[in-house]
């Protein structure tokens, strides 16, 4: 068996470390920018990032049965791979395993506005993409009180909360973006926000942590009539300075950077590679040192904004992570990768047991 493994998947270290204390294979390390067709050819499984390109031009005439990517996107992922069926090869995605992390960065985002007299617990909330994230977020906002819905053409619309046209959606005070992107199909995603749908709707903030291309960013960079808040970027990594100026809050791709998040995915994409290969082994993912410290729940303050404001602001300070971000990308011209990389993993709220606190205050 020979492995051809992305040296920058958090923890995947600690895994191989269990894997080679049964089985001695070969295992190929290798850097995202220096990966090519001629490194894995002779590979049986790659594990990945978003950031690499898996299509013809890396996988044809390889050996490779297997593709793992520790991230929960597929669109860096050709679908001639994606739909891999036969039982001799397998493409495993992490769906689903930043799904606590972007619900975290989206509360954060609303903690910060309702502290600000922005908003309060009283405005509505509106999902695009009804799926892990979509569906947790709404689950997080009625434990608070708060009034959402949602679209997504894939749901019968007759669920409770869901809306079968998404100018309603527009109208809802803050609407959160979480659609998977596509140029093609029944409903594709792409530029799914545009001028023709947003120029009059009653919004007053629009975030996203999907896709840039989800919406049409020229139009957003120059309209007044709400505020953009973007974790991602068209043509990414090579980001539009005026959207990345122009919006109310920036952050460079980093909203499924929580340490629970980053660990999730890479349990997940080892146990999916133990099991295609029928590998008899138990995966133990409590011995990995991660930066939490102490899960005692912090005081949440319910009382003052019926919101626990303080609790995301100390999990995440989200309008330092936006000025530091715009400082280095717009003033000091780093670049979008290194900026990225550089983000020290957080704690998202899945250690603390909120839930409680929420029903005790209700």
């Amino acid at each position: 068996m020979r492995l051809a493994v992305d040296v920058d998947i958090p923890y995947i270290e600690n895994f191989l470390e269990q894997l080679s204390a049964e089985f001695s294979w070969d295992v190929i390390k290798f850097s995202d920018s220096f990966l090519n067709n001629k490194v894995i050819s002779e590979c049986d499984a790659i594990f990945v990032r978003s950031t690499s390109k898996i299509d013809d031009s890396l996988i044809k005439d390889s050996r490779i049965s297997f593709i793992g990517s520790a991230t929960s996107g597929h669109d860096h992922i050709d679908n001639k791979y994606m739909n891999w069926t036969l039982s001799d090869k397998k493409c495993f995605v992490a769906k689903g395993c930043n799904a606590d992390a972007v619900a975290n960065y989206v509360l954060t985002i609303m903690s910060l506005l309702i502290s600000k007299k922005e908003v309060s617990v009283n405005n509505t909330v509106g999902i695009v993409g009804y799926g892990n994230i979509g569906s947790l977020l709404k689950q997080k906002l009625d434990m608070f009180n708060i009034k959402s819905y949602f679209y997504d053409p894939y749901i019968d619309s007759t669920k409770k909360g869901c809306k079968d046209n998404i100018i309603d959606i527009l109208n809802c005070d803050i609407v959160s973006l979480h659609a998977s992107y596509s140029k093609t199909g029944h409903f594709p995603s792409h530029h799914l926000l545009n001028q023709s749908n947003l120029i009059d709707s009653k919004l007053k903030f629009l975030i996203n942590s999907s896709r840039g291309e989800v919406v049409d960013e020229e139009y957003l960079q120059n309209q007044t009539t709400f505020k953009y808040i973007s974790d991602v970027w068209s043509n990414e990594p090579y980001c539009s300075k005026k959207a990345i100026n122009n919006a109310y809050l920036s952050t460079p791709h980093i909203a499924g950077y929580s340490v629970q998040a980053k660990k999730n995915a890479s349990t997940s994409l080892i146990r999916s590679f133990c099991n295609f290969f029928n590998i008899n082994i138990h995966i133990e993912d409590s011995s990995i040192k991660t930066n939490v410290s102490n899960v005692d729940i912090p005081e949440i303050d319910l009382i003052e904004n019926k919101f626990p404001c303080t609790f995301f602001r100390d999990l995440f300070d989200i309008e330092l992570c936006s000025n530091n971000f715009k400082h280095s990308y717009l003033e000091k011209g780093d670049l979008f990768p290194d900026i990225r990389k550089s983000f020290k993993h957080i704690n998202d709220y899945s250690i603390y047991d909120i839930e409680d606190a929420a029903r005790k205050f209700n």
